[in-house]
């Protein structure tokens, strides 16, 4: 009696789970795995209500319904988990694989086995290999800013799993009362754990969906819409972190600020849809040409900035003519062009400021109007050329 108001409860407040998550994943389409999740909770209601209502039905039939209805449940938390990750496919092969072999079991059950006593032990043992199916992919999957949500589905995954695998040689070793009415502690153990279970991987869900809702509000704050990095805003923010640690350690670090020679006659002359592709193709080889502890950004328009911790001056020079000869180098086809002819590709220059921190008292602005005036003269001085200011030095053709 126990098991089955355990089981009905679980089926009401399944049902309910159901019914929210199918609305919500209606009404937001940018809310992944939540109509897969609402599926999971359909399952497992009816699943749940199946086994409530066994005591009183004989057929082996539902035996085998109710145990497929489980694992299918957590099938469909797998399918969940791949359109919340964006996997490159949602077909849980290694799920259908564990419902085809519990349907192929339920015959030789049937007529060479104790049909209870096997039904229980083959769904544990599938429904172990699905949870641990699931806790992989999802350890393989940690990125930044969802360590949390995907820890506690992996921890409790793992759990279910391990718990399936005992209940499973418990009963296999133990087997099961003869009299379904009889108290069977087991069999509400194992109906709180799959409820409690179901709940809290639902809870790991929405955990998840928010944490990436939440990461890419982020990155649409913080990075410029056309070259994906940073922009302005947070580029000030991190210059700031680095004065605050220098200012600690001693260490010195540069800032380069550059602007796209000429750039105004490549909009005028080729369209803006050429103009941003000149841009992006700019960003690549900035990209390719700092460090992997720098940082960049755009400052505004055609303008671009670059964050080198702990490199000095030689450094930073160093740094800015990698910069330079890389962007020198780079040509842009004329995207208005319906053919491209030789000698219609676009070149690009660039102008280069460079300075760095000279120590307590020097500030950002300092630092970036340093820069600013480097590169105006640099391009007074003809362009294509790079001038650091605490160096007195100036790099050209």
């Amino acid at each position: 009696m126990e098991t089955r108001i355990i089981l009905v409860v679980g089926s009401i407040l399944l049902c309910c789970g159901c019914l929210g998550l199918l609305t919500v994943r209606l009404s937001n389409p940018f809310l992944k795995g939540l109509g897969w999740l609402g599926g999971t909770f359909a399952a497992g209601a009816i699943g749940a209500t199946i086994f409530a209502a066994r005591a009183n039905v004989s057929a082996d039939a539902f035996v085998l319904l109710a145990d497929t209805l489980i694992l299918l449940a957590y099938v469909l938390l797998h399918v969940s988990f791949l359109e919340l990750t964006e996997s490159a496919s949602l077909l849980p092969r290694l799920g259908l694989s564990l419902l085809a072999a519990q349907a192929a079991a339920y015959p030789v059950f049937r007529y060479l086995h104790d049909i209870r006593q096997m039904s229980v032990v083959t769904l544990g043992v599938l429904v172990a290999i699905q949870a641990f199916q699931s806790a992989l992919f999802l350890k393989k999957t940690v990125k930044d800013g969802m360590e949390a949500p995907i820890w506690f589905s992996v921890i409790l995954l793992a759990g279910f799993a391990a718990f399936n695998l005992f209940r499973s040689v418990v009963v296999l070793v133990l087997g099961t009362p003869s009299d379904p009415h009889l108290p069977n502690p087991l069999e509400a153990i194992s109906a709180v754990v799959f409820l409690g279970v179901g709940l809290g991987l639902g809870f790991g869900v929405f955990w998840m969906t928010s944490a990436q809702i939440r990461i890419a509000l982020e990155g649409l704050a913080n990075t410029d819409p056309l070259t994906g990095i940073y922009n302005r805003r947070i580029f000030t923010s991190l210059c700031e972190k680095e004065l605050s640690r220098s200012s600690r350690t001693g260490e010195p670090f540069s800032l380069i600020v550059f602007d796209l020679d000429h750039f105004k006659k490549i909009n005028d002359r080729y369209g803006h849809a050429t103009g941003d592709a000149v841009l992006c193709a700019v960003v690549e080889k900035l990209r390719n040409s700092v460090r992997n502890i720098d940082t960049v950004g755009r400052w505004g328009g055609e303008e671009f900035v670059g964050l080198l911790p702990g490199a000095d001056s030689h450094v930073a020079l160093l740094v800015a003519q990698r910069l330079r000869h890389n962007v020198e180098a780079l040509t842009i086809a004329n995207l208005q062009a319906k053919h491209i002819l030789v000698g219609d590709e676009i070149g690009i220059t660039i102008s280069i400021g460079v300075a760095t921190y000279r120590g307590p008292g020097d500030s950002i602005d300092d630092l970036i109007h340093r820069c600013d005036t480097a590169m105006y003269q640099a391009k007074a001085e003809g362009r294509n050329r790079i001038v650091a200011t605490d160096r007195a030095h100036v790099i050209g053709r």
